[in-house]
């Protein structure tokens, strides 16, 4: 069997965070003057956390000269804010996610890989409280562009380089948002998009993953892992 890289989005796929990173993203922004009315404005679900700022930022008034500093500066606030959230509420898992990382993770033929929104820090620090940062060696993140899709680029990129050519259809991405879908259909990846609180089942079926489904447990068939206990 070839092999086949498994690239997870966080939020909303492997876990719930309760709106730490909302919260903790709006009291960074409110820091620099920021109005909460403008976060609230702005969708998050699919964005970058560099998109995010970078968007309330822009809508704040804030001009181009200004963007980088602030941009980094709302960030680190960002991840003190966040780390404190979870410390007081820690992230849950979605059901079976911990179940299908390991048995992904004992497969030899599967290679577990972030592609996700969070900035790194963030998603260390999300997935460590869920328990489930280990499971993953490496990961393109929401600091390398404000567009998702250059994320999934990024991520096949990396793959070709460390492995030669491969079959874009074994590149998995697993998100739950129409945008998961979107970039991953930009590298001719097979995307698999799983119904969450974040978007609507119509939205996510109209975005045309090859998978639309409510949970993990068919993905360990359809890796050809043994099913969960």
């Amino acid at each position: 069997m070839g092999k086949k890289y498994l690239l997870f989005d966080i939020d909303g796929t492997l876990v719930h965070a309760g709106g730490a990173g909302r919260r903790a993203l709006s009291a960074a922004l409110g820091g620099i003057g920021v109005a909460e009315e403008t976060v609230r404005k702005i969708p998050f679900a699919g964005k970058t956390d560099r998109q995010i700022v970078l968007t309330a930022l822009r809508a704040a008034g804030f001009v181009a000269g200004e963007l980088p500093g602030r941009l980094a500066s709302v960030l680190d606030a960002y991840l003190l804010h966040l780390a404190g959230n979870l410390q007081e509420q820690p992230v849950t898992p979605y059901p079976l996610a911990r179940e299908l990382l390991q048995a992904c993770s004992r497969c030899d033929h599967l290679e577990l890989a972030l592609l996700t929104g969070n900035v790194p820090e963030g998603a260390r620090l999300k997935l460590s409280s869920a328990g489930l940062w280990d499971f993953f060696s490496w990961g393109v993140f929401g600091d390398h562009s404000e567009e998702r899709s250059d994320l999934a680029r990024e991520a096949r990129r990396r793959i070709a380089a460390g492995n030669g050519r491969v079959d874009p259809r074994d590149i998995f991405i697993i998100g739950d948002t129409a945008a998961d879908v979107a970039c991953g259909r930009a590298v001719g990846a097979f995307t698999v998009a799983i119904v969450s609180d974040f978007e609507p089942r119509e939205k996510l079926r109209a975005a045309g993953p090859d998978l639309l489904l409510d949970g993990f447990a068919p993905l360990f068939a359809l890796w050809e892992l043994p099913p969960p206990e």
